[in-house]
């Protein structure tokens, strides 16, 4: 008997009947069980596509704390400990400071000396951090840091600077060990002049400014702001630069998961702009009367160095140069291996700093 199943008193002839009759059935019961594994998969998927590529953006552009997020990347930045311990840190000939640059805003800040005071300065105890940044013989420099970053971060860069400047390096608010505050880039920039003010009360020295990354925009609109008070810095470097905010987020490479996506413009770019999110680099600078010098990597991946060479293009195009002073452009071969972060290594720098400063010096002296 075909579909009773055999015992011990059953043949081989009826055994083998009852197995050969089952097989059809675990057949089907196999592709029943591909079949609704497979619809699983395709249901998750769909799902995983709508929560990532609709409810995220939609979230996105209702929530400004995720546009916060996505801008101002503080998880990166925020250690709370350490800026104080040089020796483990790996620096010394500095000191820690934290200076208040609003009512309730204070902002931890480094102030690294010419690598020329460093022995000095480790060897005495008494040594005067106020008098050497007052002596008139290196110029001073503010460094802001990208939006991923601390002051920790850019400390092999320092090396290379000290070489140069009086470097003040801080970290923005709620960065680092600065006070926690709203983040804007309204924010960061009025902190940013105030801080640079104080370095004016402190030191009659040339005053420059450097800015990597987001650092760079916040930079320019720092310099062009202060111009409306009639305060010029020397000089402006910009490093891994970008035109504006909009502009950078359709053409980085994380941000390519999402561009294709015909509501990107309305869910990011739009909810970006409608918050002041700008970081309009690119009209920045047109409000800067000094000389600027731009550095960029090929290899940059999360800034293509395809917006610095854009940035240079409208500043040269719609600046005054004899007014307001011409942009040097470095761009560093992608062999070279620089990336966002590693321009400092490039054994050219230093050269291009000292020639940059020759060039202010010169613009300043045809001033008058």
């Amino acid at each position: 008997m075909p579909g009773k199943v055999p015992n011990k008193n059953s043949g081989v002839q009826d055994s083998l009947l009852y197995y050969e009759s089952q097989r059809p059935r675990r057949k089907n019961c196999c592709l029943t069980c591909c079949l609704i594994t497979l619809i699983f998969i395709l249901v998750l998927l769909v799902v995983a596509f709508l929560l990532v590529f609709v409810g995220y953006p939609f979230l996105f552009k209702h929530t400004i704390d995720l546009q916060r997020s996505l801008v101002f990347p503080t998880a990166y930045g925020n250690e709370s400990g350490g800026f104080t311990n040089f020796k483990e840190i790996g620096l010394e000939g500095l000191r820690n400071l934290y200076v208040p640059v609003d009512h309730n805003v204070t902002l931890g800040v480094w102030h690294v000396l010419p690598l020329e005071y460093t022995y000095e300065a480790v060897t005495s105890a008494s040594y005067n951090y106020d008098d050497a940044l007052a002596d008139g013989k290196y110029p001073v420099l503010l460094y802001l840091h990208d939006s991923g970053e601390n002051r920790i971060t850019s400390k092999n860069k320092y090396m290379i600077l000290r070489r140069f400047f009086h470097v003040i390096a801080f970290d923005y608010r709620s960065y680092g060990d600065s006070t926690d505050a709203e983040l804007s880039e309204g924010g960061l920039v009025h902190d940013s002049a105030n801080l640079y003010r104080w370095t004016r009360t402190h030191t009659g020295n040339d005053a420059y400014v450097w800015g990597h990354g987001l650092g760079s925009s916040i930079a320019a609109k720092t310099v062009a702001q202060l111009r409306n008070e009639s305060i010029v810095p020397k000089g402006l470097f910009l490093e891994s630069a970008f035109t504006n905010l909009e502009e950078l987020l359709t053409v980085n490479s994380y941000m390519k998961i999402f561009s294709w996506t015909p509501w990107f413009k309305p869910t990011f770019l739009d909810s970006l702009r409608e918050n002041e999110f700008l970081f309009k680099t690119d009209e920045y600078i047109l409000s800067v009367d000094c000389p600027i010098m731009i550095v960029h990597a090929e290899d940059n991946h999360l800034i293509p160095y395809t917006q610095s060479e854009k940035l240079v293009r409208i500043g040269n195009k719609k600046r005054v140069n004899e007014v307001q002073g011409n942009i040097t452009f470095h761009l560093f071969p992608k062999n070279d291996h620089y990336g966002h972060n590693d321009i400092y290594l490039a054994p050219q720098l230093p050269e291009y700093i000292r020639s940059h400063i020759d060039t202010c010096n010169e613009y300043n002296k045809g001033k008058g």
